[in-house]
């Protein structure tokens, strides 16, 4: 009987075990590497400075419960890692399943939205911003039933007429590219 369920322990973990690198175990496998930074931020961070956000969308920024990131700043160490690291999230979003909500900037500068599970009850919003000249973010959103529709409208508000993405509104979070 022992043998069985040692055998069967180990299908189980033959057929979970595929070799690719999840979200999850990217965030592990980086938080000790001494050239990205990795916070846990609050919700009461990312809400822009001095609340010029219209009342909805500050109640959607309210379903946000606190954001896991992890950030490569771009410098002299780190740009032959920036291409390769960039490719490997893109791919473990596409292979982890994860949703694309929108995507907006322009090639130099770009922010993706993707999200995993209901439209109306999300639980999980990623982002992923790169920049050409400071580096990428890739934030893991948690949150409570939060909305498809309403992140799109409050994406829509950082976009700036030329296609970049309006920082100034978040500049708590951007200041991971900036170390004093």
């Amino acid at each position: 009987m022992t043998r069985y369920v040692i055998i069967l322990l180990l299908g189980v973990m033959a057929v979970s075990c595929d070799g690719e690198q999840s979200l999850q175990e990217y965030y592990v496998d980086h938080k000790e590497n001494d050239q990205f930074v990795m916070l846990d931020v609050p919700a009461s961070l990312i809400v822009p400075k001095h609340n010029t956000l219209p009342q909805a969308q500050q109640a959607v920024l309210k379903t946000v419960k606190k954001v896991n990131m992890l950030a490569l700043p771009l410098n002299a160490e780190t740009q032959s890692l920036y291409k390769t690291e960039t490719e490997n999230v893109k791919a473990i979003l596409t292979r982890d399943g994860y949703e694309e909500l929108m995507s907006f900037g322009k090639p130099s500068q770009r922010m993706r939205f993707y999200f995993k599970g209901d439209e109306d009850a999300i639980d999980e919003v990623v982002v992923f911003a790169q920049d050409d000249k400071k580096g990428f973010v890739l934030a893991r959103v948690l949150g409570d039933n939060m909305n498809v529709a309403d992140m799109v409208k409050l994406t829509q508000t950082m976009s700036k007429k030329d296609g970049s993405i309006d920082t100034m509104q978040f500049e708590g979070i951007m200041d991971i590219f900036d170390p004093k």
